[in-house]
């Protein structure tokens, strides 16, 4: 059952146009403007007048807004927006990353009925996948390479060659990595190597913007906690705990429900390219694994992750309306 929300903002925006924005958020208390930042997946911090000052800054900043090369090195908003998005989350990690594709139109997003965005895309894979010994990765293994700068390049370059080839997306989404573990003063080994992958993935994906090669798109960094915030506050399932041993299961047992009962998200049973990731939840309750060994959280969290930007998109749509 969804929460009730405090959004009290729109029985405030009938006041006339010599009461600015924010003004009217101003009349609202705590609480109720953290619930307008959390349901649109803006930073939730500051004192009473930092919070409204974000809103009314973010207001105006649709995540959806695609670039275009303006000239060599720099990009500028497209002028015509797209009327389809396509948004490709990713899942980060080394050997166990999850991309997800979803579709969405426009009028779905201004539609007064819940939008339910479909799956085109849905899969697992190793960062490895994409190793060419001829792009320089020496070693009979590459699952031994140094992670080096130098070996980690070439992948990254061929993996974000590849998400644009494949998938022609209009928005990438990708999971932003912690440096620390639980504040721990020790950042690990692993988690330095993934934050590498990342960077190399921003830079790559940037440069095939500039060159022209990615036509028309953006990147966005999403915070994973900012996703779990959100989807588990919306459900009821949030009691401050933000383990990860006590949030997959419920974000994995969360997509199951929605698979089952088609709520949310749709995907045609014929596009095996999104029926067999899918298919994996219905063969578990409340786990993290397969009895074969899949992992469901990854695919779980890119679902998720591509899902909340467009419910914030969604619900940025309907504040805005409110406010003009």
């Amino acid at each position: 059952m969804q929460r009730k929300s405090a959004w009290k903002l729109r029985g405030i925006l009938w006041a006339t146009d010599v009461v600015t924005m924010l003004q009217r958020l101003s009349l609202l208390r705590n609480a109720e403007l953290k619930d307008i930042l959390q349901r649109c997946g803006w930073p939730v911090s500051g004192t009473k007048a930092v919070m409204a000052k974000e809103i009314q800054i973010q207001l105006h900043r649709s995540r959806l807004m695609t670039y275009r090369r303006s000239s060599p090195g720099a990009l500028e908003p497209a002028e015509n927006q797209l009327d389809e998005h396509r948004i490709l989350s990713l899942d980060m990690g080394i050997k166990n990353m999850a991309v997800c594709l979803l579709k969405v139109s426009r009028q779905e997003l201004l539609s007064r009925e819940p939008a339910a965005p479909e799956i085109i895309s849905w899969r697992r894979f190793s960062f490895f996948d994409h190793h060419d010994p001829k792009n320089g990765c020496e070693g009979e293994n590459v699952q031994d390479m140094d992670f080096a700068s130098a070996s980690l390049a070439p992948l990254a370059t061929a993996l974000a060659r590849h998400l644009i080839t494949t998938h022609d997306p209009t928005i990438i989404a990708i999971e932003k990595q912690r440096y620390r573990t639980m504040g721990s003063a020790a950042v690990q080994e692993w988690t330095i190597r993934v934050n590498k992958l990342e960077a190399m993935l921003h830079a790559a994906l940037r440069v095939l913007q500039e060159e022209g090669v990615w036509v028309q798109g953006a990147i966005h960094s999403i915070c994973p906690q900012r996703t779990t915030g959100y989807w588990l506050g919306r459900y009821g399932l949030d009691d401050g705990i933000r383990k990860g041993a006590v949030t997959k299961p419920l974000k994995v047992k969360l997509v199951r429900s929605w698979l089952e009962k088609g709520h949310n998200v749709v995907y045609r049973k014929n596009n095996s390219l999104a029926a067999d990731a899918a298919s994996l939840f219905c063969k578990v309750s409340g786990q993290t694994k397969t009895k074969t060994g899949e992992k469901l959280d990854d695919l779980a969290d890119c679902l998720l992750q591509g899902l909340a930007i467009i419910h914030w998109e969604i619900d940025r749509l309907k504040l805005l309306k409110d406010y003009e």
